[in-house]
């Protein structure tokens, strides 16, 4: 089973116990910041993956939606480990002065595959400074389930990305 059929179920799982009346964001009022980042600081390498990642947030999150994108962040830099990334570190501080209220991405691995900056996300919304997260590639609900599930997703791309560099290491 692929990783997005997986998520699917484990998130139908976690849903099934929850009250039909869980509350919905009211997208029309959300500020939205679109975070597109590829994880190499060559310009020849993944050289349409920002773009791509913007086109494809665009064409299937914001316009079906009608979704309000205030600020979009690019960033060419892995998001491995923390407080190395200053477009993601503009996305926070615009969140917390007000800003913006709402993030796009296309999925939670390109905002984070380190705990600190999982956990500042997930903290601001528990606090609704992040009223809504969209993606393309990845459901997100504001619940208890649905920021369990954020939460595995951020260990999983951390995971993943700690076992790629040890497929590296190997190799050489």
């Amino acid at each position: 089973m692929e990783e997005r059929a997986k998520q699917q179920q484990l998130l139908e799982l976690l849903q099934a116990g929850l009250p039909e009346d869980v509350a919905k964001v009211d997208t029309s009022t959300v500020r939205y910041g679109l975070y597109a980042r590829k994880s190499t600081t060559s310009e020849d390498k993944q050289a349409s993956a920002i773009p791509d990642q913007i086109r494809e947030c665009l064409d299937v999150v914001v316009v079906p939606n009608g979704l309000n994108v205030v600020k979009i962040y690019k960033e060419s830099m892995s998001a491995k480990y923390p407080d190395a990334r200053e477009e993601f570190s503009n996305m926070i501080r615009d969140i917390q002065m007000g800003r913006i209220d709402g993030v796009i991405a296309w999925h939670p691995d390109r905002l984070s595959r380190n705990m600190k900056d999982a956990g500042a996300i997930i903290d601001l919304v528990d606090r609704n400074a992040i009223r809504d997260l969209k993606f393309k590639t990845f459901t997100f609900e504001n619940t208890p389930a649905g920021k369990m599930l954020l939460g595995i997703t951020f260990v999983m791309a951390k995971q993943d990305s700690e076992h790629q560099g040890e497929s590296v290491g190997r190799c050489n």
